[in-house]
């Protein structure tokens, strides 16, 4: 068993990161450096790399909902491989599920489910894939509580924010990440710290995952069990009824953004409009589908947000530089009935 204690609180690395991004230029031995540590990172505790044995994974989380109430649920992942895996998210009565078989993505999205649950698949890959370009702009050592870490810091990724990861010194695992996290008015900064390693098969991987939303705590997962799958079962990888086909890609992700600023027009009244976060996909010609709000809604509200983005035009994501369709979440002006 491997057991590390969690290197710094959430609001630490966050303010932290703001200061390491404010530099110059990325020395090449900065990015040489911050790359070995993600790699090292994923040879530790990178369960889905393409070695490493079949999986399921099960775990339970909480958060607080709307009302202020607890809510918990189940979530459980099933990988074989990059092209065959499925994540399924329970909470009450409502079900959640990503499915990759082959070369198709589906999901199954019901309506009103808690936005905060969304984040789950994320949170529980721990690790950026490794496709994803990074550029580094500065490595810093840190020690509290007697572990000393070595946290790397990327160029701004929007504004002045940029992402940050912390890995223990000693055993090389990832500690804690830090993200941002775009809205209307301000980027929020979202922080997650891992905990609890333990050994699966050659990996070490964290059985405690706690997240912070500007120092807030948002979503916290614990594993409850982590084994070798059992034998492929080929139905588990085919779409689930009612599911969204989403494009897929192995490659350099660009994703959708609102085609000229969208509803941002110079005549919004930020400070006043109230903002209803949606989720919707834009196709490879940039028209929305297949909206979501993600609050329980009425009827009502589900038309009215439908009408406002409905005729908008967006700039499709793109998968090495061909437009593919993909989601994407965001905010709009709303005014209740």
């Amino acid at each position: 068993m491997l057991a590390v204690r969690l290197f710094m609180n959430h609001g630490f690395l966050s303010a932290l990161c703001l200061l390491c991004l404010c530099g110059s230029g990325v020395a090449q031995e900065v990015q040489a450096r911050a790359e070995q540590l993600l790699q090292h990172a994923r040879q530790l505790s990178d369960i889905r790399s393409p070695n490493a044995p079949p999986f399921r994974l099960k775990a339970t989380f909480s958060f607080t909902g709307d009302d202020l109430d607890t809510v918990q649920g189940t979530y459980t992942e099933t990988w074989f491989s990059d092209s065959q895996w499925r994540r399924e998210t329970v909470i009450r009565d409502q079900l959640y599920i990503e499915v990759r078989g082959g070369d198709r993505h589906w999901l199954l999205f019901p309506e009103g489910f808690p936005v905060q649950a969304n984040k789950l698949p994320t949170l529980m890959t721990v690790l950026p894939p490794a496709s994803l370009d990074l550029k580094f702009q500065s490595v810093n050592e840190r020690t509290s509580a007697n572990v000393t870490a070595e946290c790397a810091f990327t160029r701004p990724v929007l504004v002045d924010f940029g992402l940050a990861f912390c890995f223990e010194k000693k055993s090389g695992v990832l500690l804690e990440k830090v993200f941002p996290e775009k809205r209307p008015r301000n980027l929020a900064s979202w922080s997650c710290e891992y905990g609890k390693f333990q050994k699966f098969g050659d990996y070490a991987f964290p059985r405690e995952v706690s997240c912070f939303e500007d120092r807030h705590k948002a979503i916290s997962a614990s594993v409850t069990d982590i084994s070798i799958a059992p034998p492929m079962d080929p139905a588990l990888f085919g779409p689930p009824a009612e599911a969204i086909e989403l494009g897929q890609c192995s490659g350099k992700t660009v994703l959708p953004a609102a085609s000229g600023g969208g509803f941002m027009s110079p005549a919004l009244d930020l400070e006043n409009v109230a903002w209803l976060k949606v989720w919707l996909v834009v196709d490879a010609k940039g028209k929305p589908q297949n909206l979501r709000v993600l609050r329980p809604a009425d009827k009502h509200t589900y038309e009215k947000a439908w009408n406002m983005v409905r005729d908008w035009h967006f700039r499709p994501g793109t998968c090495d530089g061909k437009p593919i369709s993909m989601p994407l979440a965001l905010q709009i002006p709303f005014t209740p009935r």
